[in-house]
């Protein structure tokens, strides 16, 4: 929506007078300060120790205050006083510390890979924190741990991540999308988690996997620094960047894929017709449906006229291993003032279904570079995208399955003339086929897809340890979707008494051939910016404070028509139907502006604390309903660094706590609003006229849904940490739901509207151990995990609601949980009159 202004003038300048607040207090700050010592210039290299590569971008810490990171070729130079301790840290990485004496003047560090998950440095929102430092339910998956894995799309590297639902329900070439829950569902809503791509909101299943470092996902009130969207958990992907020498990386895999569980079905044709009117006879029919003579006379045909008497398996018919293979070339590399990455992929991918309408190509394109311009400031550039097509069966994956599920033995697959085969002998309820080769060849639908993020960011270090984020990001998605349905016939193997063939139509002949084309085309601009602040207070006291605002701007727009009318199938460009059909046009925009900031803090690493904020403000709420505010709070106590644990067998003991509130602002746009909706016909003088009228009400007092996140959590490691286990038990409590309040018939016959009614729990616990060692050379890690979950409707205004829509009988009410199955209680079958008798009693 345009003209939006979220803010008042005063809280403007109210806002305003607390940035100055907090940039006055962070100069006030007692920041502990070494004048009064010698000052010693310390030059050195930070490497990898497996490969020995140097690593850009590892953060220096001294006495646990930021200092810098090493520069594009991995060196660092610093002037600290002696005494003081330098810890160097980076992604994947253990930490190493060394203290600065006189004689320190060149050292070179070599960072060993983290042999156990809390050695490591894990991307949180709008920043990184050590892992054995968090007090949130967090967890990261290494993408090098899936370098090896014939993995099409991100989503299917998530399977196995403790608290993660992942159901890949479809394959499809193009198509195939994991469906992801974050510990469960716990709204009516869309329960799809919020992710971030770099910081920018992003499909992650649009990027290439090889591209991808290091995936974050947060479960609990971690999540409530980005508020209005994480009521269903976040994702942070993290791209890769270069570093070291340049080189060039090529990785190639070919593969196959096919049906690895099929149901028992029957395709012998007699043993089905045998079968058939056995079942016919238990139902109380007295005739059965294939007479003796008809099933002795196929039995006598099977293999000598497989037009006639066919013996069709369409498992086999209508499926064929699909082939594909994958390329990745990359070029990357850093030196003393740039880093880059740059890679190329090129994806050729056919599905198991036979015909040219199940195929998938795509090319991808990733850019990470980066420039260190002076001592203070660093900018980069990152990029993202693809091209993509992909074809299906043009009457969709669903109709085609259900043809192949509904097959029988006694369909022909193709005649000698290659026409579509129809059987001779009828089978009741079943007089027009769903031929699955026809439904696999004939027609086209073909989708072409381009989509690219592109972001730009600056880093600049201030005065007195602040440091200056800025980003902005650009996504734009196009695509055109082509679609030509032919007119579908089959054909009976045997002629009319005239000699003619006996042609059957399948689909509509006034509405096919037709062709459709829809365009769609989206642009997304993100903004935010961060300012952050790190230090010690006295001695032992550690300081990180952040602060920042956002702003995410949505604009789309789709364009779609279909036409008939066409001579036959040679030519499917819409422009040759002659019939109009259909011609429809949208256009939508969406604003959310953020305002939002984080603060932690650890008493020796001992006693941590984190507390975030995040004020919102949507376009899709009214004026007075547009803000909503989600604090979040977090506490970890590390007892392994208590003087009671030191004798214990425990490396790793810590005890951590979390609640927070996140939002959800799952409406569409201009839910508030009441709409008007054109095509609706009034009777004036007799006649009917072509009017507008409102078909549904609307709720201007509609707002954010609420969710509340507990969690308690337990982390253990021994062994040297080798050994971990992680424990965590949770609670979301979603109120506000955001749903649609139906209506009675009679009340104009008009859809009921979007209200908060509605409260919903969500509950459960985690279970996850690991090992991990390293053997010469040789890295091995074991790992399982275990996760429980169950929701419960706590109240829907006395409502009952039937059906999720996918046509399962569900039911939906207080005290039941979500969408639960609405099914007849069978207890069984009467074997006899005397149970019979027995049951009416």
């Amino acid at each position: 929506m345009k003209n939006l202004k979220f803010l008042s003038q005063q809280k403007q300048r109210c806002l305003l007078r607390c940035l100055a607040t907090f940039s006055l207090l962070c100069c006030l700050v007692p920041i502990s300060t070494t004048h009064a010592q010698e000052l010693i210039e310390v030059q050195g290299t930070v490497k990898s120790a497996e490969d020995g590569e140097s690593l850009p971008g590892v953060s220096i810490m001294g006495n646990n205050n930021p200092l810098a990171s090493t520069d594009n070729s991995g060196q660092f130079t610093l002037s600290v006083a002696t005494g003081t301790e330098l810890k160097f840290q980076f992604i994947g990485m253990q930490s190493q510390t060394i203290t600065v004496s006189q004689n320190t003047k060149s050292v070179n560090i070599s960072l060993q890979r983290a042999t156990n998950d809390l050695e490591d440095v894990v991307v949180i929102g709008y920043g990184e924190r050590e892992r054995k430092n968090l007090t949130g339910a967090i967890t990261t998956v290494n993408m090098e741990d899936r370098e090896n894995q014939p993995i099409t799309n991100v989503s299917n590297a998530l399977h196995g991540v403790p608290g993660l639902y992942t159901n890949l329900s479809n394959s499809m070439p193009g198509v195939d999308r994991a469906t992801i829950r974050i510990r469960g569902v716990g709204t009516l809503n869309n329960s799809n988690p919020l992710v971030l791509v770099d910081g920018v909101e992003y499909s992650m299943d649009e990027l290439n996997p090889a591209d991808i470092a290091n995936i974050t996902i947060l479960k609990d009130a971690s999540a409530a620094i980005y508020g209005s969207r994480a009521a269903n958990g976040v994702i942070l992907v993290t791209t890769k960047t270069g570093r070291g020498k340049s080189k060039v990386d090529y990785n190639y895999y070919i593969g196959s894929q096919q049906a690895t569980r099929l149901p028992d079905a029957i395709w012998d044709p007699i043993a089905y017709m045998r079968l058939k009117n056995q079942a016919g006879l238990n139902s109380g029919k007295s005739q059965p449906e294939y007479s003796d003579e008809i099933i002795s006379e196929y039995e006598a045909g099977v293999g000598k006229d497989p037009y006639l008497y066919p013996a069709s398996n369409w498992f086999d018919i209508a499926m064929e291993p699909g082939l594909m293979q994958k390329h990745d070339l990359s070029f990357s590399g850093s030196s003393e003032t740039i880093n880059y990455r740059i890679s190329l992929g090129y994806l050729d991918r056919d599905g198991i279904i036979i015909g040219p309408n199940n195929n998938e190509n795509k090319y991808s394109l990733g850019i990470n570079t980066s420039a260190k311009v002076n001592d203070r400031l660093t900018v980069g550039l990152t990029m993202n995208g693809y091209y993509r097509n992909y074809t299906q069966p043009v009457y969709g994956n669903g109709d085609f399955w259900k043809g192949v599920m509904r097959a029988l033995p006694l369909l022909p697959d193709t005649l000698a003339n290659g026409a579509y085969g129809v059987p001779t002998i009828r089978t009741q309820g079943r007089n027009n086929w769903e031929h699955p080769r026809m439904l696999a060849e004939q027609g086209n639908y073909k989708k072409t897809v381009q989509r690219f993020l592109t972001t730009l960011y600056a880093d600049y270090q201030l005065p007195f340890n602040l440091s200056y984020h800025a980003k902005l990001g650009m996504d734009k998605y196009d695509g055109f979707q082509e679609q030509f349905v032919p007119h579908m016939t089959k054909q009976l193997n045997q002629p009319d008494e005239t000699g003619n063939p006996i042609i059957q139509t399948w689909n509509n002949p006034a509405t096919a051939p037709r062709a459709t084309n829809n365009d769609y085309n989206d642009l997304s601009l993100h903004i935010f910016n961060t300012l952050n602040w790190s230090g010690k207070l006295a001695e032992d006291h550690n300081l990180n404070l952040m602060i920042g605002g956002s702003y995410d701007w949505y604009h789309s727009q789709g364009f779609d028509a279909q036409t008939t009318g066409f001579l036959d199938g040679s030519l499917t460009a819409i422009g040759v139907g002659t019939e109009r059909l259909a011609i429809n046009g949208s256009s939508t925009e969406d604003i959310l502006i953020s305002y939002f900031g984080r603060a932690n803090y650890d008493y020796k690493e001992k006693y941590l604390l984190e507390l975030t904020a995040r004020y919102d403000g949507s376009s899709r709420f009214a004026p007075g309903n547009r803000w909503g505010f989600f604090p979040g709070v977090s506490a970890g106590w590390r007892l392994d660094k208590e003087a009671f644990m030191q004798d214990t067998f425990f490396d790793f003991f810590k005890l951590r706590a979390s609640v927070g509130a996140l939002g959800n602002q799952a409406v569409a746009l201009y839910s508030y609003e009441q709409s008007i909706v054109l095509g609706q016909d009034y009777s004036f003088g007799g006649a009917l006229v072509s009017g507008a009228a409102a078909n549904a009400y609307s709720d201007p007092n509609i707002s954010w849904e609420t969710t509340t996140s507990y969690n308690i959590g337990l982390d253990l490691g021994i062994f040297d940490n080798k050994l971990s286990f992680t424990g965590e038990v949770y609670k979301r409590k979603t109120t506000d739901i955001l749903r649609t309040v139906n209506l009675p018939a009679q009340i104009g016959n008009l859809s009921g509207p979007k209200r908060n009614v509605g409260t919903v729990d969500n509950m459960g616990y985690e279970l996850s151990v690991g090992y991990r060692n390293q053997q010469g050379d040789w890295w091995y890690d074991v790992s399982g995990n275990f996760n429980y979950n169950k929701n419960k409707v706590i109240d829907l205004d006395g409502q009952i609601l039937y059906d999720d829509g996918t046509n399962l009988s569900t039911i939906t009410q207080a005290g039941l949980p979500m969408n639960a199955h609405y099914l007849l209680d069978a207890v069984g079958i009467f074997q006899n009159e005397e149970e019979i008798d027995q049951w009416a009693d």
